[in-house]
Parts: C-alpha cells; sequence; structure tokens
C-alpha cells in the first residue's frame, strides 16, 4: 500500500486529460488514514482509479488507495467477493460486525449475520437491495495469535490485534511470505482500530473500590485468597481469565504479571467470550475478572491506585489519554499486497472519522476528540500540591491563571524517548488535529499547547525540554496543513515541567506518561 504522500505525489505526477468523460461531479478522496485527501470534480472512474479534475490539474488516483466521500462518488458494487478476517475475540464479537454494518451502510445494502458451524466462527454476509450478495466475510475469533498465523498462511485479508504484533510476528519470515517484502510492526500496514483499556470487574456488591497493580498481581497469582486480605468481606477469592491465545490475556500477563516475576494461578477460570466473563463476575460475590471496557455489562470497574498514590479510573477521557495504566490500542493488519475490493473498503471505512460514532456506539473507545474542564483535573493538582517532588507555586498558579477557563482535549501528544520526535500515533493524532483547526471547527478560540514532563533531572532543564516538544507539535500541526491553512485560529505554546503529573515518576511506564504535550482551548480575546 502506498505511503499518504507517495499515492498523492503519484498522483499530481499522473497529470491526465480525460477528454469526453461523463458527467462531473465534486467528490473527495481521502488516504485510508485520513491524514491527506484531494477534492474536485471526478471526471471518470474505471473501477479501479478515479479520474478527478482539481485545482492543480486532472489526476489519476488508484482507488484502493483511498476513500471516496461525495455525492459524485460510483456506486456501482464489485459482487460475490469472499475473504477472511481473523484474531481477537474481543474485536471480532464486540466490533467488527459493527464496522461491517457501518460499512454495509456506505453501499446501500445490508448486514447478515450467519453463526457458523464451529464455535468462534461466523459468516457476515453483505446483500443489496435485490438481496444479491455483495461479499461474504468469514469471521474467526480464535484470538490475536491466531489471526497473525491466519494472516502468515494467508487465509485472512485481515489480522484483529488486542495488542501489537510481536517482534517475530511482525518480522519477514513470519508474515511477510517472501524475502523481501515488508513486515508488519511499525509499517504502513500497522493500523489502530479503535482504544481500551483493560479493566478489573468485581461483583457489584464487592465494598473493595481500588486496588494496586501490586495487588492486582498477587490476586491472579493466588497469593492473595480471601478479599478480607484487602479490606472486604471474608470470602475466598475467584478468578476468571480469558482463555490462551486472547490478546486481552497476554496484555494482562505482560503489564501486570511479568514485570513482578509472577505467573497466573492454575485455579483461575478460564471463560469463552468477554461478555460471559463479564456476567460471570457480575453474579459471583467472590469473584474477580479482567477484560476490556467495553465488557463491563454489570460488573462494577475497580479503579486503579498507582504506587504514588494518583487514583486512575477507565473511562473514554483517560483511555483516549491513555493516562489509564491498562490503556491499550486495538489494530488491524491487512496481508501484504493488493486486498479484495471490499476488505480494502472495510478497513479504510473503518479507519475514517465516520466509522468513529460507531465504534463508539459499540462500547469502546473511538479516536474522536472529546474534552473536559481543569475541574475534572483535581486528582493531579492535588497531588502535585502534596507531592515531595520538586514543586513552584508561583508557576502553579500561572497554569491555572491561563487554564481555568480553558478545556483540555483528549488529543495528547508524546515522544519517542529522549527526543523531540512525535511517537507514530502522535504525528497521526497531530495531521487529525490540523485538519480540524484548519476547517475552522475552533474558530473564535485560542489553542494551547501545554508541555509536561517528568521530574529526572533539574526543574528548569525538564520545563524548557517540555516547552521543545510543544514547540514540536505546533510544528507538526503547521505542517500537516496547506500553508496559511492555521493563521484564523492563534496557537500558543506553554510550559509547565514537572507539574500536575499523571504517573508516578517513580517508575518508568509513569515517567513515560509524564513526558507529554496537552492540548487545552479557550476563547479567544
Amino acid at each position: 500500500m502506498a505511503s499518504r504522500l507517495a499515492w498523492l505525489a503519484a498522483a499530481l505526477a499522473a497529470l491526465a486529460l480525460a477528454q469526453g468523460a461523463a458527467r462531473a461531479e465534486p467528490v473527495t478522496l481521502r488516504s485510508h488514514d485520513g491524514a491527506t485527501q484531494v477534492s474536485g470534480e471526478l471526471i471518470d472512474f474505471d473501477g479501479t482509479t478515479y479520474t478527478v479534475r482539481t485545482g492543480v490539474g486532472t489526476i489519476i488516483i488508484e482507488a484502493a488507495h483511498v476513500i471516496c466521500d461525495g455525492e459524485g462518488c460510483p456506486r456501482e458494487l464489485v459482487y460475490g467477493e469472499r475473504f477472511g478476517i481473523a484474531g481477537s475475540s474481543l474485536i471480532g464479537e464486540g466490533l467488527m460486525p459493527a464496522l461491517v454494518e457501518g460499512y454495509a451502510d456506505t453501499l446501500d445494502a445490508r448486514l447478515l449475520r450467519e453463526v457458523g458451524t464451529a464455535a468462534r466462527r461466523q459468516v457476515l454476509r453483505l446483500l443489496d437491495a435485490e438481496e444479491r450478495e455483495v461479499a461474504a466475510i468469514d469471521l474467526s475469533t480464535d484470538g490475536t495469535a491466531a489471526g497473525f498465523a491466519a494472516l502468515a498462511a494467508g487465509s485472512a485479508a485481515i489480522a484483529l490485534a488486542s495488542r501489537r504484533a510481536a517482534d517475530a510476528e511482525a518480522g519477514e519470515a513470519a508474515l511477510a511470505g517472501q524475502a523481501g517484502q515488508a513486515g508488519l510492526r511499525g509499517s504502513e500496514r500497522e493500523h489502530i482500530l479503535a482504544l481500551d483499556g483493560l479493566i478489573l470487574v468485581v461483583h457489584p456488591d464487592n465494598p473493595v473500590d481500588q486496588l494496586t497493580l501490586d495487588q492486582a498481581a498477587a490476586l491472579f497469582a493466588g497469593r492473595i485468597r480471601s478479599w478480607a486480605q484487602l479490606g472486604g468481606a471474608e470470602r475466598p477469592v475467584s478468578l476468571y481469565l480469558p482463555p490462551s491465545g486472547s490478546g486481552t490475556l497476554e496484555t494482562f500477563e505482560r503489564l501486570v504479571m511479568a514485570p513482578r516475576d509472577l505467573g497466573l494461578a492454575d485455579s483461575a477460570e478460564r471463560v469463552e467470550g468477554n461478555a460471559n466473563l463479564a456476567d460471570l463476575v457480575s453474579i459471583d460475590p467472590s469473584g474477580i475478572g479482567v477484560t476490556g471496557f467495553a465488557f463491563a455489562r454489570a460488573a462494577k470497574t475497580l479503579a486503579i491506585r498507582q504506587q504514588c498514590g494518583l487514583l486512575a479510573r477507565a473511562d473514554r477521557f483517560s483511555i483516549k489519554t491513555e493516562e489509564y495504566p491498562l490503556a491499550r490500542r486495538l489494530y488491524a493488519y491487512p496481508a501484504e499486497g493488493p486486498l479484495p475490493s471490499h476488505a480494502e473498503g472495510l478497513l479504510g471505512f473503518a479507519l475514517s472519522d465516520a466509522a468513529q460514532p460507531v465504534i463508539a456506539g459499540a462500547g469502546f473507545v473511538d479516536r474522536a476528540v472529546e474534552s473536559q474542564g481543569i475541574e475534572a483535573q483535581g486528582g493531579r493538582l492535588v497531588h502535585s500540591l502534596t507531592s515531595p517532588e520538586e514543586f513552584s507555586f508561583e508557576l502553579l498558579r500561572e497554569m491555572l491563571g491561563e487554564l481555568r477557563e480553558a478545556r483540555r482535549l483528549s488529543a495528547t501528544f508524546r515522544f519517542t524517548r529522549g527526543s523531540t520526535d512525535l511517537e507514530a500515533r502522535s504525528q497521526t493524532e497531530a495531521e487529525r488535529l490540523a485538519r480540524r483547526v484548519a476547517a475552522g471547527d475552533y474558530a473564535g478560540q485560542e489553542i494551547l499547547l501545554v508541555g509536561f514532563a517528568d521530574s529526572v533531572g533539574e526543574f528548569e532543564v525538564n520545563r524548557d525540554l517540555a516547552r521543545r516538544r510543544a514547540e514540536a507539535v505546533l510544528e507538526a500541526l503547521t505542517a500537516a496543513v496547506p500553508e496559511g491553512a492555521l493563521a484564523e485560529t492563534p496557537i500558543g505554546v506553554r510550559s509547565y515541567g514537572e507539574l500536575t503529573p499523571v504517573g508516578c515518576n517513580e517508575t518508568p511506564a509513569g515517567r513515560e506518561l509524564n513526558r507529554r504535550v496537552e492540548v487545552w482551548v479557550r476563547e479567544a480575546g
């Protein structure tokens, strides 16, 4: 798949005069991640390429690389395709059917779900108004590891993963199929579908409301056997976990168990299906389980108390900012080479702005930007005042004065370690935010890019580094849109260094969370 810039450059280079073409209609062609777009009049569509008249000339763009928006987009359907999607049960059960249905709506088709003859199998059929089959999708949900195996074997066009590809899975030998082709990790084949957070769920009447990750690890290792040890009732602990091969389980082991050199207790009951796990916990007063944010259902979700006393709750905002300690990304990895047209179209829809309400409606955390006022940041403000770490009251007063009437956006930027270079997701978020600003979404408002740092090193040195990172975000925003596109919205840079940490500086993970640039908006003037 060509890169955003590559396909656009190729398109601009492929100037073609299409004479005597069909009636021109306005369209917008967008790259699948939404980072680049071209608008103009559609002159022709031959089934594989678009010919569009734009302000810089007539260009030709391969249909596989873009999504077409607008009344002039062709509605002719490709019929009879069949392809496989395999992997994460969490994504496959809870999100993928909703995305397929949303994609079907864009084709004026409907979704028919057929339960497969084997467990974790179903067929998703897209039918047009005359009940003709547009496409059939074989969906298997044997877990993230199985999805990568299916991709390597060529039996799946798209793998669903509730964790990032491991080194062995991402390597050329594992997935490329032949020497010289690209692997997955960090490539254009690695797409973030949605966001999620691992949650610890208990019975609604359990008096325990929060745990440290040390306590959670001890529980699932079988070292804490009674809720009384945690301030609860004198009742034995019952453990519920996803089955082996689950990305949810592997992520829990990596984030919670492995750092504490603990293994999972053999007594834990393995439960097929995230909804089933939460339902079992919700009727077992002794139970505790691990599942995804979208599957809390009737169970109670526990807050996580960090080492320094900061309390983190699993909510949409904390997961979007990735400040919830067990936040994670949900991925889709397409096969190497050209995909079936409806696999390409489905993936493009799933990554588009139009899919974000569908993702949220399915209970998952979408990538659309949300906001909250400074009053919601009270916990970190109190922590800053009571922490023994170096502190500047005058700087805090300055920060509160600047942000008192502002709202924080969920778009939060982080960097590759030891640099001012944006990490991959942050680069995409910068491009998305820049497009929104250029489109006038923040007209009449001022945007503040606010840099923060961890507490390692001297206070003023860290503040300077945080400022330089905020300036790097401003540069990324400016570079993401045409020159002058942001001129109507004032964008300022601020730096408050070590103040108001969102993670504990005692841990590497906490320090990484604290090295960030937040986005705040307030009325201009």
